[in-house]
């Protein structure tokens, strides 16, 4: 026996999941195998589970059989399938995804799973990837491994960037990505003016949002979509930090008079220029150190995402305010 018996997959990024079987297929040397998805959470697909792990190909190429959504499957589901992985199949491999969200750093595995002999005996052999998906403090190897593949290039600020304004979701980066690296064409080189294109996840206006606090408007509602968001564990802090990152490299230009790197509408550049020209290159200078610095506490374990929240809150009172003008 060459290859695992059966997987287990725990990750809750189906993409990442598909990226692990393809490398652990490739893996065996053999370049044909067929590929058979049923989804466990719905039910008029079980008829197809036992087929699928019992009857191997009668010819042509082996198979591997994805059982997504494996969290949602019963405790007789498992007792059931117990006989089917006792021999070894070389015709079928059976690849079992758990793709709920990990719990506190560990991946979700049901005790009606875990108390299986053939679990034990897949943890003995190995026969286990577990990886908690994209995060911030790890997006930024992705980044650089998906460039890498789509042989582009990026400097340091435009990666640092990007870590922080994509969504933790493999698909949407390997999306924006392919989206940049278009645009980079022909010199496959990635700027902060690529950066343009790329969606904000948090619906806000940063400009907008700035201009409130030079202007002394109530930012109340503001903050609290920020906050409510944040605690109900959508990860908003760093596409939040993304967007200020990227509105203080626009500001630090239009106040150098390097305007012709700004590609904006007439109106809009005049706006932000006029900011810009305000609060001065000291002042923008300052709000990228915030930013810089709440984004490496959060990353080294200093400070929590809450913590940095209010740094950045009177990090940018401090700045914008009319107060301190």
């Amino acid at each position: 026996m060459s290859r695992p018996g059966f997987y287990f997959c725990f990750c809750p990024d189906p993409n990442l999941i598909k990226m692990q079987v393809n490398k652990v297929l490739e893996g065996t040397g053999q370049k044909n195998w067929t590929k058979q998805t049923i989804w466990i959470d719905d039910p008029a697909q079980h008829t197809k589970i036992w087929d699928a792990l019992n009857l191997p190909p009668m010819a042509g190429p082996p198979r591997a059989v994805l059982l997504r959504k494996c969290e949602s499957a019963q405790a007789q589901f498992w007792k059931d399938i117990s006989p089917c992985l006792r021999g070894f199949k070389s015709g079928i491999w059976p690849f079992f995804c758990f793709e709920s969200a990990w719990d506190k750093g560990k991946p979700k595995i049901p005790a009606t799973v875990s108390k299986r002999k053939f679990f034990r005996f897949a943890r003995e052999k190995s026969w286990i990837w577990e990886f908690p998906g994209l995060t911030r403090e790890n997006i930024s190897r992705y980044i650089n491994q998906k460039l890498a593949e789509l042989e582009t290039h990026a400097d340091s600020d435009v990666k640092s960037a990007l870590s922080l304004m994509l969504p933790l979701s493999s698909q949407a980066v390997d999306m924006e990505l392919e989206k940049l690296s278009l645009l980079s064409l022909p010199e496959r080189e990635i700027t902060q003016e690529h950066l343009q294109v790329v969606p904000s996840h948090l619906d806000m206006d940063i400009f907008s949002f700035l201009m409130q606090i030079q202007n002394g408007t109530d930012l109340t509602p503001a903050w609290r979509k920020i906050f409510n968001e944040q605690l109900k564990g959508e990860g908003l802090l760093f596409p939040f930090m993304g967007l200020l990152l990227r509105e203080a490299r626009i500001l630090w230009l239009l106040a150098t008079g390097q305007e012709q790197g700004v590609h904006l509408y007439p109106r809009q550049k005049q706006s932000k220029k006029a900011l810009a020209q305000k609060i001065g290159v000291t002042k923008i200078s300052a709000l990228w150190e915030m930013i810089i610095d709440a984004e490496t506490g959060v990353k080294s374990g200093r400070i929590n995402p809450e913590q940095a929240m209010e740094l950045l809150t009177a990090g940018l009172f401090e700045i914008f305010s009319p107060q301190n003008a």
